[in-house]
């Protein structure tokens, strides 16, 4: 079992303008995975870009006051998609809307702009899924591939996408292959009762590369 302190190890073989893809199941990984990446970023002084796609953050929020944890996410600076809940620090809205190019023009002159303010920050994106469920064809499909893989190489981030396998591969277009190609660091996460098995399947570094670690519940406070 990994400490909190071994997990940030990790994090730091991450490189600025990497592109991460985490894959789970339905489960807790993504509250334990939110809150592991913003209390590193918090340790290393680093600012927390979020982008929130269809209130993702208020169910993780609300998921960790069930078992006792109490975050606002003030600190953290949420790029909003669609939903209707705020939660921590929201410095714009984007408009969901059912034509892609619109909404992939937006997003991108909305995030370069909020990018551009840090010199360095840990990009978390949630409800990814949920984006390519509104998908209808394959130009529509490749346009909102293209709009991730547009910042890749971006060095002021460091980019974690937390993607739920389930949804994403009940969509009409599955966009789990694509992007696992375009991620330079693909992990699977597989629960357990009280921790998670994160896989390392694709990696820059090549030690991490087929290496599995445990990380316990315990090491975010939940109790």
């Amino acid at each position: 079992m990994e400490s909190l302190k071994d997990i940030f190890k990790l994090i730091d073989e991450v490189k600025f303008g990497e592109t991460v893809l985490i894959e789970y199941y339905r489960s807790f990984i993504p509250e334990l995975t939110t809150l592991g990446l913003l209390y590193y970023a918090r340790e290393k002084g680093l600012p927390v870009i979020i982008d929130d796609n269809f209130d993702a953050l208020h169910v993780i929020q609300k998921h960790l006051e069930f078992v006792g944890i109490k975050e606002d996410f003030k600190d953290a600076f949420v790029i909003k998609t669609g939903g209707k809940r705020e939660v921590g620090n929201v410095v714009t809205r984007i408009k969901f809307v059912s034509e892609p190019a619109i909404y992939i023009k937006n997003y991108e002159d909305t995030g370069r702009a909020i990018f551009s303010k840090f010199e360095r920050s840990i990009n978390i994106v949630l409800g990814i899924e949920r984006l390519f469920a509104f998908v209808s064809s394959v130009p529509e499909f490749y346009a909102l591939l293209l709009s991730v893989q547009s910042f890749l190489g971006n060095e002021r981030r460091k980019a974690f996408y937390l993607i739920n396998k389930d949804v994403a591969s009940s969509s009409e277009f599955n966009p789990l292959p694509e992007l696992r190609r375009i991620a330079t660091t693909v992990i699977e996460v597989e629960p357990t009762p009280t921790s998670g098995i994160f896989t390392f399947r694709k990696s820059t570094t090549l030690e991490l590369l087929g290496r599995s670690i445990e990380i316990p519940i315990e090491v975010v406070g939940w109790r």
